[in-house]
């Protein structure tokens, strides 16, 4: 294992009051990262500054206007020495094994060409919780992942960008990140790896992913319309419409739609959130959102938004 060597990409944007705390994550591992690369997005504040004075072995600041998250992730992975790439956003956190167990998913399964773990949410200081994954497999020595969007329709993703490594020339291969798309940018990529090359993963938590952070895009930018991804893998899934994975597809692109018009829904965009919850594709919603008097969490929620909506025009 010792002759497997990772570059660490870190985007950076505002994040000077959490970026120490993931170069410390890093910096721990007892796999030790060969490169560790933070692109300054165009931070207006003292992050990159905090990144310099902490002078830490083997990072390298590089600097560029802000162009987003994908720019900045692409940029590092042009820049990358080393074939297994490793992306950290500037807000998580890694456990002192994830390497180590990464390592060990490149040696066990090297038809793979992504490898990733699963992780645990912090949603508020020291309130950590495991995120619902519904995994057929808890096999400690890993798996072949290959249902993802199964499993990612059930509940939360099976990992993040903070808890996965990639081929640095299956990277390129699949043509990297989407640039404008500010948001879902990361599915994108994992639909592509999906349909492209098995998934090695480890059912054990090795990354900490930070719902408690600030200045989250995800908190920032809540869109009103379908992500690209979930176009794009829609589109996908009806080249073979009859086939599970077809399916599977469609009901990943439901469960994305839903999580759209919850959104919505927390920012008083009603109107909004039951457009997206009209698509034919949220009735393939898994069976657990039955609710209460035999009526689906679709059925129920678009009967409540519509009530919502004639009491605001009244």
């Amino acid at each position: 294992m010792n002759n497997l060597n990772f570059t660490v990409i870190i985007p950076l944007f505002n994040k000077a009051e959490h970026i120490l705390r993931t170069l410390q994550s890093v910096e721990w591992q007892k796999y030790p990262a060969a490169e560790i690369i933070v692109i300054d997005d165009g931070s207006t504040d003292e992050g990159p500054a905090l990144v310099k004075e902490a002078n830490i072995k083997n990072v390298t600041l590089v600097h560029q206007k802000n162009q987003g998250v994908s720019a900045a992730r692409n940029k590092g992975v042009a820049l990358a020495s080393h074939e297994y790439v490793a992306f950290l956003d500037a807000d998580d956190q890694w456990l002192p094994l994830f390497l180590d167990e990464v390592a060990r998913l490149i040696i066990k399964f090297p038809q793979a060409k992504f490898f990733a773990t699963r992780y645990q949410i912090v949603e508020s200081q020291g309130n950590y919780c495991d995120a619902k994954i519904k995994l057929e497999s808890t096999n400690p020595e890993g798996v072949i992942l290959d249902d993802y969007f199964n499993v990612a329709s059930q509940g939360d993703l099976p990992f993040t960008m903070s808890s996965m490594v990639i081929q640095r020339s299956f990277f390129m291969s699949i043509g990297g990140f989407p640039l404008n798309e500010p948001i879902g940018e990361d599915q994108d990529l994992f639909c592509r790896v999906a349909l492209s090359t098995p998934i090695a993963y480890s059912p054990n938590i090795h990354s900490l992913y930070h719902k408690d952070a600030q200045n989250q895009a995800s908190k920032m930018n809540v869109p009103t319309r379908e992500c690209g991804f979930s176009i794009r893998i829609t589109k996908e899934a009806r080249k073979d419409s009859r086939g599970k994975s077809a399916r599977d597809m469609l009901k990943y692109s439901a469960a994305h739609l839903c999580h759209l018009a919850k959104l919505n829904i927390g920012n008083g965009n009603f109107a909004k959130a039951r457009t997206l919850l009209s698509d034919p594709r949220c009735k393939l919603k898994p069976k657990h959102l039955v609710g209460l008097y035999g009526l689906s969490w679709i059925q129920q929620t678009t009967q409540w938004l519509t009530n919502a909506i004639h009491y605001k025009q009244l």
